[in-house]
């Protein structure tokens, strides 16, 4: 057989096993199959069927590897035509299965803008997945997160179109390079949901969904080359994305040239029908998929059951577009090398969570969390005497959604992180609240009051130990769920228990450093005006605590920034920081509940922290900035006295253009490290994209006239014709 031989070319392997493929054959192609214990289940009950399985989802349970690798021996070598099973996973942050390495949180990730350390971690991510078996995962997420209320903004890298596309791209590149296949999600509108809820509908159109929801997906596909993609559970513009043949075929495929496979989100065929009404029974929402350009449905057949079947087989669904999605399921396939080798490595296990990936998520938890406020207290000094560690997240490894169940067996919180460095005779801990229901602040006063406290260490935030995702998990010893998906909030200031928590502590006069975990940003006003110092971690990892002490101690130089924007309140949402000229107001006249003004009456329409702020225990500044079409190039140099890194953003602004321009656009950026001292030049090149605006067809166009380049507080113009 032709398709067997592994130095036949992709594409006749591909028509050669089509050719063979019975209707019950192609269409099984089509669907997952269940769990992998499920299957295994039924192998021993002799029920496995003979046309085989395309796919199962193999997250946050571990398989032996015996039984692993029996089950794909046996579809293999026991199914009538030998099509390998392709086992799918979670990788957001991290493999999802206990003993995989927990990472910071895609959020913590946006943090850093270090295409570098992506890379590096997501290289160790591809092979901890290669080694147990995942030959495909959902990840990573490319939604742009512009609602703060929506509870899976933590999944994401941040609010910007650009930061997200280069993350994305060096993500998928590495991901794959270890013959996992990529499968970025949400393509392409979810970030925005109406009300910051989950699943709701999207309002963008063409131009803005082309402008910012598009880019990271186009690069995903143009330049990374993922292999598959999952679509969104969301409408937009009336128009289910599962639903949506101009998005799913018309853009993707014939626009952008993807040539991988589109899996559904679980249950979103399943949604046509019972949520967005568009499909009256499954076999209509099986066709109205396959017609828009689905190619494989997960969790199981809903759409693509045995009704689809015999129509199918009546001739009532087109064979050739059922041919065409097995074709793409099967290209990817044997892209992956599946047919010669789906096997799970035992022999390997030895370096899935070693010592190399312990100290990169350390590392990477160092750049992921950003300092927000620091009065001077921080660095502190390991000569301190003792310190009070305070609050819900103090002792609760919070490592965010997607994370198998055992990954909080081996996270090191922040207490633990405190007594490995001073001891336990030095760090007086009290948790003071549940998340968001009082417990006993009184404890907590009495571990501040202790004589030799001289600092106290406030851990608030959320708890998304909801492992999985949505209805996936617990809620964790009475901390409430109140950050993932599926639990969006309608309010961003933190529960009245924590608030009330650190007024407590605060009114004791002893300096406070408050630490945020939360995988959404706040409105924290309050709170900073409390605090002497504030850091805001994210869900920062397995190695979370031990980071945020090198950090508190001045081992590190914080280098995070925020890529996403801090409202001051939930009313000034939306609040993102690439918005049009006549989005923040023209009246200029700044309100307070003392004296109203214009545009808002009792406040200012300005953010609490922008995106890209972040603080550092050293200084850099920024000079001879030069730019020209082509090339643009600004000297940093560290003017402090402690080594650092900087992460150096070049912001674009069109003066003027036939659409209205944006306010200012992120368009490059890099990470240095500089010792006291030490200057470097950064050099950026420049392409047409740069300079480009969606034009009234709805096509890039580059741009022409005066553009503002825009890097570390300096700006210079170029001129183009």
């Amino acid at each position: 057989m032709l398709y067997k031989n592994p130095n036949i070319p992709e594409e006749q392997r591909v028509e050669d096993l089509l050719a063979r493929m019975t209707i019950e054959e192609k269409i099984a192609q089509l669907v997952m199959s269940r769990s992998m214990p499920e299957l295994i289940k039924m192998l021993d009950d002799g029920t496995f069927p003979e046309h085989g399985v395309s796919s199962c989802y193999n997250g946050n349970v571990s398989v032996p590897p015996e039984d692993f690798n029996r089950l794909h021996k046996y579809v293999l070598e026991n199914t009538r035509l030998g099509i390998p099973l392709s086992v799918h996973g979670e990788s957001l942050h991290g493999v999802m299965l206990n003993g995989a390495t927990v990472f910071p949180q895609a959020i913590g990730l946006g943090s850093t803008f270090n295409t570098e350390l992506m890379s590096e971690i997501v290289n160790i991510i591809g092979a901890e997945a290669n080694i147990l078996g995942i030959r495909q995962t959902y990840a990573p997420n490319l939604d742009l997160s512009r609602d703060p209320r929506w509870g899976r903004v933590e999944e994401n890298y941040g609010e910007d179109p650009y930061l997200t596309s280069r993350l994305g791209v060096a993500y998928i590149k590495a991901l794959q390079s270890h013959d996992v296949a990529s499968s970025p999600k949400h393509y392409v509108a979810h970030g925005s949901p109406e009300g910051g809820l989950n699943l709701a509908p999207v309002h963008a159109g063409e131009r803005e969904f082309r402008d910012t929801m598009l880019e990271p997906f186009r690069a995903a596909v143009t330049e990374a080359k993922a292999m598959s993609m999952m679509p969104a559970y969301s409408e937009l513009d009336g128009v289910p994305i599962h639903a949506s043949r101009f998005l799913l075929t018309d853009v993707l495929r014939d626009e952008l040239g993807f040539d991988g496979y589109t899996v559904s989100d679980f249950g979103a065929v399943y949604m046509l029908h019972t949520l967005h009404k568009v499909a009256k029974t499954p076999m209509d929402a099986g066709i109205i998929t396959l017609n828009a350009g689905i190619d494989h449905e997960a969790p199981g057949a809903y759409g693509f059951g045995q009704d689809f079947i015999e129509a199918a087989k009546n001739g009532l669904v087109p064979m050739e577009q059922i041919d065409e999605a097995v074709r793409r399921t099967l290209r990817i396939k044997f892209r992956l090398g599946l047919f010669e080798d789906p096997y799970m490595k035992p022999e390997k296990m030895h370096l899935v969570h070693n010592e190399t990936a312990i100290n990169a998520t350390r590392r990477t938890a160092h750049e992921s969390i950003v300092l927000l406020k620091n009065n001077g207290i921080l660095p502190l000094s390991d000569n301190i005497g003792s310190v009070a560690v305070i609050g819900p997240n103090a002792d609760v490894a919070q490592v965010g959604d997607y994370t198998a169940t055992g990954g909080v067996n081996y996270t090191v919180t922040l207490k633990q992180g405190l007594i490995n460095r001073l001891g336990e005779e030095r760090v007086n801990y009290a948790k003071g609240t549940h998340i968001n229901t009082e417990k006993d602040i009184e404890e907590a006063v009495n571990a501040v009051n202790k004589s030799d406290v001289q600092v106290v260490i406030v851990v608030l935030g959320e708890n998304s130990n909801y492992y999985g995702g949505v209805f996936w998990g617990d809620d964790s010893g009475g901390n409430v769920v109140t950050c993932g998906e599926g639990f969006d909030n309608h309010t961003l200031l933190l529960p009245p228990v924590q608030r009330k928590l650190l007024e407590t502590v605060a009114e004791l006069g002893k300096p406070v450093i408050l630490v945020l975990e939360t995988g959404r940003p706040f409105c924290i006003e309050h709170e900073c005006n409390l605090s002497d110092a504030v850091f805001q971690a994210w869900y920062p990892g397995e190695q979370g605590g031990n980071a945020l002490c090198d950090l508190i101690f001045g081992d590190v130089n914080p280098s995070g920034r925020l890529p996403i924007t801090f409202p001051r309140s939930v009313g000034h949402v939306p609040c993102f920081y690439n918005h049009k000229p006549s989005a923040r107001g023209i009246y200029h006249v700044p309100g307070s509940p003392e004296k109203s003004g214009r545009d808002y009456v009792f406040d200012k329409p300005d953010p609490l922290f922008p995106f890209g702020f972040g603080l550092s225990y050293t200084t850099f500044e920024y000079s001879d900035l030069k730019a020209d079409r082509n090339t643009v190039s600004v000297t940093v140099t560290n003017t402090g006295d402690r080594a650092g890194k900087e992460a150096v953003l070049m912001f674009i602004r069109q003066h003027y253009a036939p659409i209205t321009p944006f306010v200012k656009r992120l368009r490059k950026f890099d990470k240095i490290m500089l010792q006291p001292g030490e200057s470097k030049v950064v050099t950026f090149e420049l392409i047409d994209e740069d300079f480009s605006f969606i034009n009234a067809d709805m096509k890039y166009e580059v741009g022409s006239g005066t553009f503002s380049i825009m890097i570390g507080g300096l700006e210079c113009e170029i001129e183009l014709p």
